[in-house]
């Protein structure tokens, strides 16, 4: 069973009210190794303080293994302020090419502001 280290940091807002970028790290907490060749569908973002959906749109290396940069969205009429997501890795283990059944998930907090 894996366990992962989950680590994001919010990176300026530039662009559009509505865009952000996270940069998140993710790290086997067994073995010290970067997790690689993750994509959309193993993250998920929840804002914990209001309930603005904020969907994760882009995922891009970041030219080390377990290092990503996270192009995040939300709805054009949030509010400015200050908002703190809980961004949530999932994996679900193969073996032999096969599926397993079991999923591995990791998280983290992250405070991000609107302006």
């Amino acid at each position: 069973m894996m366990r992962f280290i989950v680590s994001a940091l919010s990176q300026d807002q530039k662009g559009p009210v509505s865009h952000f970028t996270l940069a998140v790290s993710v790290f086997d907490s067994s073995n010290g190794l970067g997790i690689q060749n993750l994509n959309v569908g193993n993250f998920i973002v929840h804002d914990m303080t209001s309930g603005v959906p904020f969907s994760v749109v882009e995922v891009h290396t970041a030219g080390l293994p377990g290092f990503y940069r996270l192009l995040l969205k939300t709805d054009m009429t949030v509010n400015a302020g200050d908002y703190i997501l809980a961004v949530v890795v999932t994996i679900q283990q193969r073996l032999a090419g096969h599926v397993s059944g079991g999923i591995e998930e990791g998280n983290t907090l992250v405070k991000v502001k609107v302006v």
